[in-house]
């Protein structure tokens, strides 16, 4: 058996570009035992490697948000207008841009009850934001250009970074559970499942507390910014919204205190051309106050 075991192991990285295979072994194994775990650990690794599925960042993300919105004061709005305006303004800016990735099902926007500053982008296409961000917003231009950062982190799929990451952690825990699988007590082992169990649990405190890194956050701002130009939108807005959130930021989320928001504005570098249509602007306004000040 433990001939067979280090034959799994040295294995490992052929097998890593099969997924096919490596997606019947595991189908094809009991968890419990020393091969499934080892089948597992490969699968995630190649997972860790490789793009996802189109259809797993949608279940992912499905699972990531359902969390969030089960922490005290991230509950879901039921103010219906403002609901319908926001999805408005996302499904626009999805509609017009040739660059943003297309999700397994298709981009949902929900807003959060709650006064706190804050936006999140989950994988697969769910983007949350809260009352109290809309609230600090002036404008369709700044609102649009919330979302239109938050549709950048789903297409440079950020979200799916953090999780991959987690897939490769996962990969030595299973791995090191089925090497060691013949020595371990029942104890230890019950111990590495509880280890296991908590990783959904840990990438979520990532996502919703520390935020996404510098480099992220300026690349999904420029992106956002290509967005908002290409639906129509003033791209000037998003600078806008970064210097009304000056000292509101905390942590995790789209106003993360790392970057400064004075540090995200320089990095966006010259305002890009804009000819703005009076008519236009005025619509977007009524627009505006009737769904967020009505």
């Amino acid at each position: 058996m433990r001939r067979l075991l280090l034959l799994f192991v040295f294995c490992a990285l052929p097998l890593a570009a099969c997924a096919a295979v490596l997606d019947a072994l595991e189908q094809a194994t009991d968890e419990s035992t020393a091969e499934g775990k080892l089948f597992r650990g490969m699968n995630r690794l190649r997972k860790s490697f490789q793009d996802l599925d189109p259809s797993e960042p949608h279940f992912i993300g499905r699972s990531v948000g359902a969390q969030i919105l089960a922490m005290p004061g991230y509950q879901i709005s039921d103010d219906e207008r403002l609901t319908a305006y926001v999805n408005r303004i996302g499904h626009a800016i999805v509609g017009t841009n040739d660059k943003v990735r297309r999700p397994f099902l298709d981009y949902r926007f929900a807003v959060l009850a709650t006064d706190e500053v804050n936006a999140f982008a989950c994988p697969g296409g769910l983007i949350l934001l809260s009352k109290g961000l809309i609230a600090k917003t002036r404008s369709e231009d700044e609102l649009a250009a919330v979302l239109a950062h938050e549709i950048a982190h789903v297409t440079l799929q950020h979200g799916v970074a953090a999780i991959q990451k987690a897939n490769l952690a996962q990969a030595f825990t299973y791995l090191g559970a089925g090497a060691a699988q013949a020595t371990m007590s029942k104890e230890d082992l019950d111990a590495l499942t509880d280890l296991f169990d908590g990783s959904i649990d840990d990438i979520v405190q990532t996502l919703v507390t520390s935020g996404y890194s510098r480099e992220s956050e300026e690349q999904a701002d420029a992106l956002g910014r290509e967005f908002l130009a290409n639906t129509g939108y003033d791209p000037q807005a998003l600078a806008r919204v970064l210097g009304n959130m000056q000292g509101e930021g905390g942590q995790g989320g789209m106003f993360s205190t790392h970057p400064a928001p004075q540090d995200r504005t320089a990095a966006l570098g010259p305002p890009l051309p804009f000819a703005g249509d009076p008519a236009a602007a005025a619509a977007r306004r009524q627009r505006y106050l009737a769904a967020t000040r009505g």
